[in-house]
């Protein structure tokens, strides 16, 4: 996915492990059994003097704490052939463990890498297992923000997997519609992943929607109030500037001097409160607009 490392998607599965079972599902259309519970558990798959842990492993289990299901996750940014070695034991050393369905999800950058992943990793003449690969163009794109409340955490893979998408507003409305739900800690933890991750220009647009939109604007206070004070300063300023051009204009129809239309609106679209202010200062003096615009 654009912007990827290896932590931060194990950390949005370790905060709430449901986000495994909805990566599960974008990969491949797997049945999830009906379950109570689905909780992080041990990484350790080792069973030989050699030591194996896998990046997070999510267990479903019923009302009566039987496994129904293990589901091990991976974060895998480049091929490495030794994975095809580990990645069996980690599958059946935790469906040992459990005695239940163990699933292995790889989580990869880009579509080349999801290809290599996925390929069935043969284990003799008569066994073999396949992992299932995710990449960015298997995230679902989030715009709906009831989707994004239920899980926050996929709505910001979601943002970070589709950044011309997210440009055009509705995917980061959703995610901050998602964030608003999180406690403060975990706000700062996956905007500062998306601040990351996403290109100057989506950064910009969630900057203007945290400082414009009236749903956003207890979060933009809390969370971005450098951008909300900029944001009203800038405002300020324009309205001061558009007052001080109102002025300057009302002095020269005052004084009946010819004002043409460009010269007209010149005066109201300078946002530039300095040069307003020398045009000002000489509004009052000149015999005609020529003379306002003269160096």
């Amino acid at each position: 996915m654009p912007g990827i490392d290896h932590e931060m998607p194990l950390e949005l599965i370790r905060n709430r492990p449901e986000t495994a079972l909805e990566l599960l599902r974008c990969a491949q259309e797997v049945d999830i059994p009906p379950h109570a519970t689905a909780r992080l558990e041990t990484v350790d798959c080792t069973q030989t003097p050699i030591e194996f842990r896998a990046d997070s492993v999510v267990v479903l289990r019923d009302e009566t704490g039987a496994a129904l299901m293990a589901v091990i996750v991976e974060v895998q940014l480049r091929r490495d052939l030794g994975k095809r070695f580990s990645w069996p034991v980690y599958v059946t050393t935790l469906r040992s463990q459990h005695r239940c369905d163990t699933v292995l999800l790889v989580i990869c950058p880009d579509r080349s890498i999801a290809r290599w992943c996925e390929r069935a990793i043969k284990l003799g003449p008569s066994g073999v297992i396949t992992p299932l690969a995710i990449d960015p163009g298997r995230v679902p794109l989030i715009t709906d923000p009831d989707q994004a409340r239920a899980c926050p955490e996929l709505a910001v893979l979601s943002a970070v997997a589709h950044p011309e998408e997210a440009e055009d507003g509705p995917a980061l409305e959703a995610m901050l519609a998602g964030l608003k739900t999180l406690d403060r800690e975990h706000r700062n933890l996956y905007l500062n992943y998306v601040f990351r991750s996403l290109p100057e220009v989506t950064i910009k647009r969630l900057e203007e929607m945290v400082t414009t939109i009236r749903d956003f604007e207890d979060l933009g206070k809390k969370y971005f109030s450098h951008w909300v004070a900029e944001g009203e300063a800038k405002g300020e300023a324009k309205g001061e500037a558009k007052g001080e051009a109102k002025a300057i204009l009302l002095v020269l129809d005052s004084r009946r001097l010819e004002v043409s239309d460009d010269a007209r609106e010149r005066i109201q679209r300078c946002e530039d409160t300095n040069q307003l202010d020398a045009w000002a200062s000489k509004v009052g003096i000149i015999t005609s607009v020529e003379e306002l615009f003269a160096e």
